[in-house]
């Protein structure tokens, strides 16, 4: 049976004027799963996905990733994680290769640094561009590029926003096969407007609403549960049921 690789407990965010934007929720992912953060806009769900990476911090509740602690261990689990954010944190101005060689002196690594960066960007098939300028890149060469920043130190648990927010059909559909290839390495975590891709790429998912957990399971489970043809029906059936 695989390990639990993220624990959640009573997870609660207050941001002021007594705003609730994640109330109390609970949830457990395990080790090498893709597991899926769905809900209309205004659910909770990405203030949820920034606590788990500790750019956020819970007003109450605890995280934990790898048996590591989100209020003892913080500078532990940054460097066990990786996290691609929805809208890239690439410098335009340097290659490819520079803005991994960035990323990647955050960590320690005591192979060598060059051949390390080389496979990760053939990993993602950006080695034949690795001296192009980023600011050069298309759409979906830059998500795999800031996918390659976020995998270089080989973390055991990786976090995506939103990451194919914004891409072609086909680009999606690298980025979809990259990410099933990372999941026999390491435990996804993503969070994604997408049905479709929830559907295609999730072991396991919740459905936030109102900073609530108002659905878990495997996709099938869940359309089963609403007596929906897809979790595209699921999430307008959520909406309108919450007026969001």
């Amino acid at each position: 049976m695989n390990k639990e690789m993220v624990e959640v407990k009573d997870l609660t965010k207050v941001f002021s004027a007594g705003n609730v934007a994640v109330n109390s929720i609970s949830f457990s992912v395990l080790e090498n799963q893709i597991f899926g953060i769905l809900g209309p806009n205004g659910s909770g769900k990405t203030t949820t996905l920034r606590m788990l990476t500790t750019i956020l911090s819970p007003t109450s509740g605890s995280v934990k990733v790898e048996n590591l602690d989100y209020l003892k261990d913080q500078q532990k689990i940054r460097l066990s994680i990786g996290y691609v954010p929805q809208k890239d944190a690439l410098y335009q101005n340097l290659t490819a290769y520079e803005n991994v060689d960035i990323f990647f002196a955050a960590y320690p690594y005591s192979s060598n640094r060059k051949d390390r960066i080389e496979k990760v960007l053939k990993e993602v098939d950006l080695l034949d561009v690795r001296n192009v300028l980023v600011r050069r890149l298309s759409g979906g060469m830059a998500k795999r590029l800031s996918i390659a920043a976020a995998i270089v130190h080989k973390p055991k648990v990786i976090f995506f926003d939103e990451v194919t927010m914004g891409l072609d059909p086909v680009a999606r559909d690298n980025i979809w096969s990259l990410v099933r290839r990372l999941k026999e390495s390491a435990t996804v975590i993503m969070s994604t407007h997408y049905m479709d891709e929830a559907q295609r790429l999730c072991d396991d998912l919740i459905i936030m609403a109102e900073g609530s957990i108002i659905a878990r399971g495997k996709p099938e489970e869940i359309t089963k549960e609403f007596n929906a043809r897809d979790l595209q029906e699921v999430i307008t059936t959520i909406a309108k049921e919450h007026n969001v």
